[in-house]
């Protein structure tokens, strides 16, 4: 029987969500693919997910494998909100009138690029005193840039490719330095020019640059402007013309058309409505139905009634493809979506999407759609084969990036940035190796079977030059990142590593707080309440009375603040040997540091070596961490019905080894993941 798209009763949103009526009206229409109405109900609730929109990360990375692009689109985005941790939460990916437009925007440039055929390098030379410039005035053939700014055109690209920029300039010279330039494409330095000409003999200076299908703004950009009124002296730049040559070295092929135009659509209906199967089943990740091709094909025959030709019907039913909810959003349909007894398994083509954006944050391959045609993925057997294959996969990186970066906020480094004047050594380079670090750590426990409490008192890790010198360890060579193993006890662990050191504190001091909280919520799942209200912070003081930890244990002494600080702080305190950046030290503003701690229960611990093997033998790290990989997979947040789901996976990941691999394997293979419920009579859960 016919199935509705339909989405669960929201939840709190922290912005209205938005869908534009067409969109709606499609997104509502009748698909093929699903479960059978006498599908049998377990007795357990997996659960329900809000229909999924694509994130940021998920639409470039989708883009990228369905088209073969280049193109990051979604970098123009307005960023994802996150919740419980993470940005792939259904609930809070609404989707607002802007990114409705924006989305519209990257289907016509996303189509155009595809549908193109670039035909042999053609030249356009544009006259500069046809054009406006950000300062100076056009002269009779020229335009004086009297001052430093740019004089831009507007081009487009026909396709992606290399392209030849080139621009006759000449100066009024003045002042010790030539007139200097740069000429822009899409805002990027394509080349930078000293040029020591003047009228009586201009030059033409020339860069190659790439640049990708579309409108871009080429420009030259005047940098040194001179002015000495006394003296009379006034640097100029004149700019004749500006010319764009390209693409260069193109002999008519398009990679990205050839994957799509399987046949020569010239040749009549029938291999239009092949194209557009075979795109539209990709794109939708499911076989679409004969209606929903009926509609596509009559896109592309409106356009050559109209005089188009059917290339251009192509790009204008794949623009409606890329704007389509069913490429989107991540639907799952439920057979009667009001049954009495709502639960039931997720189809193959259903499933094969949630194993893929789990594991790549992408759309299946050809292979996990093989599965799916061929209802091998409600086999778990075939589901753990599918994982092993996917995560031997490069695209797996995005599971190292996408959730181990928001698990362990070394996405943080991103918008953190310690003081220049507490900490001087800071700057970009080390930010990235530390980042960098902490993702190749991870990575070593994700491929190489390694048990997951290991990582709180593993004995190496991945330095480059930069790092070794910031930890005081030695060199490992100049070839970028070598696995090194780690004598200095107190660098053992992923604790130790700058990423977490610097994430979890202010720009200008450390914060047991921020770290004992980061402990408790991203290690344990145990979140602490939140402050009274009034309740203050730590107050900068000019002339330091004590280390942060003596000023906090007087914070501490206050009633209100001691019940949630009690295990807070104490696990904080363990990170005191590491500064702001990760610096180790045994003094804070000339008091010594005091790194021991009592937990509730009575384990006393002296420095981050010792907690971090207490936390590596908690059985709430172990539970925690399932729990996190169980949302991150499902995309929605924990709920009360997930509790025995959550006891059965944790134990059965201690029977197996407590090793990555195996947490994906069972977190695949549980019945939040491979199954869903309905709405209950009503709308009640």
């Amino acid at each position: 029987m016919p199935r509705s798209i339909t989405s669960h009763r929201p939840r709190p949103r922290r912005r209205g969500g938005f869908i534009p009526p067409l969109l709606l009206a499609a997104a509502l229409a009748p698909a093929a693919i699903g479960c059978s109405d006498d599908a049998a109900a377990p007795a357990t609730d997996p659960g329900r997910v809000t229909m999924h929109r694509l994130n940021r990360a998920e639409y470039n990375n989708t883009v990228r494998d369905l088209l073969g692009t280049t193109r990051t689109p979604a970098d123009d985005f307005p960023a994802d909100d996150r919740g419980y941790g993470f940005d792939n939460i259904s609930d809070v990916l609404s989707i607002s009138p802007l990114q409705a437009e924006l989305y519209a925007r990257a289907a016509e440039d996303l189509a155009r690029e595809a549908m193109n055929l670039p035909s042999s390098s053609t030249t356009l030379r544009v006259e500069a005193e046809t054009l406006t410039g950000q300062v100076g005035q056009a002269g009779a053939e020229d335009w004086n840039l009297w001052s430093s700014g740019e004089l831009p055109v507007t081009h487009e690209f026909p396709s992606t490719g290399k392209y030849r920029i080139a621009a006759r300039v000449w100066g009024n010279q003045a002042g010790p330095d030539p007139v200097k330039l740069n000429l822009l494409v899409g805002g990027t330095i394509a080349g930078s020019f000293d040029v020591s000409e003047t009228s009586a003999n201009p030059v033409v200076v020339e860069a190659e640059a790439d640049a990708n299908a579309g409108t871009q703004v080429v420009s030259v950009e005047f940098t040194n402007d001179y002015y000495d009124e006394a003296a009379g002296a006034d640097r100029n730049l004149h700019v004749d013309w500006i010319e764009i040559e390209g693409p260069l070295g193109v002999v008519g092929e398009n990679p990205i058309r050839e994957r799509i135009v399987v046949c020569d659509p010239t040749g009549g209906a029938a291999c239009v409505r092949e194209i557009l199967q075979k795109f539209a089943e990709r794109a939708f990740r499911r076989p679409v139905t004969e209606a929903e091709l009926d509609r596509l094909a009559g896109v592309v025959a409106l356009a050559e009634q109209q005089g188009q030709t059917v290339d251009v019907g192509l790009e204008i039913a794949l623009r409606a493809i890329l704007t389509s909810p069913h490429f989107l959003f991540r639907p799952e349909l439920d057979p009667n979506p009001n049954a009495a007894v709502p639960a039931h398994p997720l189809d193959d083509f259903e499933l094969a999407s949630r194993l893929s954006y789990f594991l790549w944050s992408s759309m299946p391959d050809e292979e996990l759609f093989t599965a799916a045609r061929e209802s091998k993925l409600q086999d778990p057997a075939e589901i753990e084969a599918q994982v092993e294959r996917m995560l031997a996969d490069p695209k797996a990186a995005a599971l190292v990036d996408n959730f181990a970066g928001q698990w362990l906020f070394t996405r943080a480094l991103d918008d953190h940035q310690p003081d220049y004047y507490a900490f001087p050594t800071w700057d970009a380079t080390l930010r990235e190796s530390m980042r960098q670090e902490t993702r190749l750590f991870f990575q070593e426990f994700l491929k190489n079977d390694l048990p997951i409490p290991g990582m709180l008192t593993a004995d190496f890790t991945y330095i480059d030059e930069r790092l070794a010198t910031h930890y005081g360890m030695p060199s490992p060579g100049p070839d970028g990142f070598t696995k090194v193993t780690i004598e200095d006890p107190n660098r053992k662990g992923l604790l130790a590593q700058g990423s977490i050191l610097t994430v979890t504190s202010y720009p200008t001091r450390t914060s047991p707080v921020k770290r004992g909280k980061w402990v408790m919520t991203q290690m344990l799942c145990s979140e602490p309440d939140a402050p009274p209200p009034g309740v203050e912070g730590l107050v900068t003081e000019e002339v330091p009375t004590g280390s942060i930890r003596q000023r906090l244990e007087i914070h501490r002494a206050n009633p209100i603040c001691a019940g949630c600080h009690e295990e807070m702080d104490n696990l904080g305190f363990g990170f005191e040997n590491f500064d702001g950046i990760g610096t180790f030290r045994t003094e804070d503003l000339g008091f010594p540091v005091d790194s021991s701690g009592v937990l509730p229960g009575g384990k006393t611990f002296n420095g981050l070596t010792e907690l971090s093997g207490i936390l590596a033998e908690d059985p709430r790290f172990l539970h925690c961490i399932s729990e996190k990989m169980l949302t991150y997979a499902l995309g929605r947040g924990h709920e009360p019905a997930d509790a025995d789901d959550l006891k059965h996976l944790t134990k059965a990941l201690d029977d197996r080894g407590k090793r990555f691999v195996d947490l994906i394997k069972l977190v695949a293979t549980s019945e939040p993941f491979r199954m869903r419920r309905g709405e209950t009579p009503g709308g009640a859960k």
